[in-house]
């Protein structure tokens, strides 16, 4: 928990009282930093400056947040720093405290009064009431973003620590807290995953877009008969005025044709840059509805409400927008963050199984990946993958969660990490490079039944060049055989290595592929063979065999 609010509000006094209620540590973002300078706060801003105190505050709340079971009691400016909001959102409940002006001014007199150490600057001057009222003018949207607000004039600690328990711990257990956040050029993305979310869906885009006058909602047209209503309900009782289109299911909508559409009823609409638009639905509505989001007004706000479970661990995280081409898929785009993105588990109810079964694939490469994304010692989601049920895989909603959570975590590392896919971000298209020519030739498959293919086809081909074992090849066959997901390819190769030519990741006329070495750890090399990548396609055809023949 996250204490917020202007200096005097009761932060550093009730952090304490309320971390020994919930059985948690206080830590106090200033202490932290007078504890580096060895002086107090007011002597710090004098000798060094504003921005070397901001950096050394920026760093103390990441060291803070880093700590689990914590109530931080956060700086009264800590909020004017995007990459803070970023660092503060993941598992956090943010609570502002609010004061009259009046009040806080009379608080920090006392303080200064039994320690001169603790002089603040906004008691400079004769008229210290109106500072902190133009302080709070300023401040004030960005406070808003908290999650809860308590005004403590007059409150006694223990009461408002009573209060503030009840509260945060009735938020955790309704998953209204984010899993985590990521920052990047476009702006911050908050991620949420709990079953039952999509009733909360208004208040959520509430929290993060405060003063918005409508939301703007492009869904899938079958899954709007599912849950169109629920969501449009969602947001009329945030109060936003709801508009709604829907665009055809399937890969075809994915054109510059039906982006051109959707922006020419924004602009019927009267969207305006307040405003945000919403996806409801697969990667093919995220992708079309996040490029329109992008390109309106020179960008609004936007909700990825996934309903696919591969939309939910990876087509809604991250950023990248596109349509397709015929010359290839995904070749026009932008990279958009996402300003929110609210995963129900429970709308995978209505999710035909062949759909259902394509999301796997995604997953898949996730865990093949885990360790290089995150740097962790050994992978967690392939080994959740191998121990569960088949009957966990299809229905319990509890279980399906924490996997889509742990997949997020993983494709945010990278993310994080690289956004625009410069280096790290590149492990993401494990499988993707044969995947997407696959899928293109023809769009016989569905994209994750394509990269279950093209991750076949790697491993094989890692094994073969003797950067993996053929032990991992089966380890990763087992586990896609058994969700289900398709071992051979039944359409041209002439088409797929026509395709493979206008790959947008490869580099000067070369290939990227990325290579599995051990469960979870990934290489990216351009270093392969063309009879190589031959031969690992050739593998995928019904009846071939899938050792190399050496030499």
């Amino acid at each position: 928990m996250i204490l917020l609010g202007l200096s005097g509000t009761g932060k550093t006094s009730l952090a304490p009282v309320l971390a020994e209620r919930l059985g948690f540590e206080a830590v106090d973002i200033d202490a932290l930093v007078e504890a580096r300078f060895g002086c107090p706060i007011s002597e710090i801003f004098d000798r060094f400056g504003e921005p070397v105190f901001r950096a050394a505050e920026r760093q103390a709340l990441v060291t803070a947040c880093a700590r689990a079971g914590v109530v931080i009691a956060a700086g009264g400016g800590i909020v004017l720093d995007e990459a803070n909001w970023v660092t503060m959102r993941p598992g956090s409940v943010l609570v502002h405290l609010q004061a009259t002006p009046q009040t806080i001014v009379e608080r920090l007199q006392r303080q200064w009064a039994s320690d001169p150490r603790y002089f603040r600057p906004l008691l400079r001057g004769h008229d210290p009431v109106r500072r902190v009222e133009a302080l709070w003018r300023e401040r004030a949207p960005l406070y808003a973003r908290a999650d809860l607000v308590v005004q403590t004039d007059g409150q006694v600690l223990e009461h408002l620590a009573r209060h503030l328990e009840v509260a945060v711990r009735a938020r955790a257990r309704s998953g209204l807290v984010p899993v985590t956040s990521i920052g990047g050029a476009t702006g911050r993305s908050d991620i949420y995953v709990a079953p039952g979310l999509l009733h909360h869906l208004g208040a959520l885009a509430r929290q993060r877009f405060r003063t918005a006058r409508a939301a703007f909602i492009i869904g899938d047209a079958a899954v709007w008969r599912n849950w169109g209503e629920t969501v449009y309900k969602a947001f009329e009782a945030a109060e936003y005025q709801v508009r709604w289109t829907t665009v055809p299911p399937g890969e075809e909508s994915k054109s510059l044709t039906e982006a051109q559409r959707l922006l020419d009823w924004l602009l019927d609409e009267r969207i305006n840059r307040g405003d945000f638009v919403v996806a409801l639905g697969g990667g093919v509505t995220g992708d079309l509805a996040g490029l329109v989001a992008s390109l309106v007004l020179r960008g609004v706000g936007f909700v990825q409400v996934p309903t696919t479970l591969l939309a939910m661990v990876d087509a809604s995280v991250g950023g990248k927008t596109a349509v397709n081409h015929p010359r290839g898929k995904n070749l026009i785009g932008t990279y958009y963050q996402p300003h929110l993105v609210v995963v129900d588990p429970v709308v995978l109810r209505t999710l035909p199984a062949d759909e259902l079964r394509s999301g796997w694939a995604e997953v898949v490469k996730h865990a093949m990946i885990e360790v290089t994304a995150t740097g962790q010692s050994s992978t967690i989601l392939l080994s959740m993958l191998e121990a569960a049920s088949p009957e966990a895989t299809a229905s319990e909603e509890g279980w399906l969660a924490e996997v889509i959570r742990r997949n997020i975590e993983v494709k945010a590392a990278v993310v994080q990490a690289d956004e625009r896919e410069t280096g790290l971000r590149r492990i993401l298209n494990y499988g993707h490079t044969l995947g997407h020519a696959i899928e293109a030739a023809g769009y016989r498959y569905r994209h994750g039944e394509a990269v279950a293919l093209g991750m076949r086809a790697v491993a094989r081909m890692a094994a073969s060049l003797g950067i993996a074992t053929w032990e991992l090849v089966d380890r990763q066959e087992r586990l896609l055989d058994r969700l289900g997901l398709p071992r051979w390819f039944e359409g041209s190769q002439e088409e797929v290595l026509e395709r493979l030519a206008y790959d947008k990741k490869g580099v000067g006329g070369q290939l990227t592929w990325i290579l599995p070495v051990r469960a979870g750890e990934v290489t990216v090399t351009q270093d392969v063979p063309w009879e190589r990548v031959l031969w690992a396609l050739g593998t995928l055809r019904r009846g071939a065999a899938s050792t190399p023949i050496v030499g």
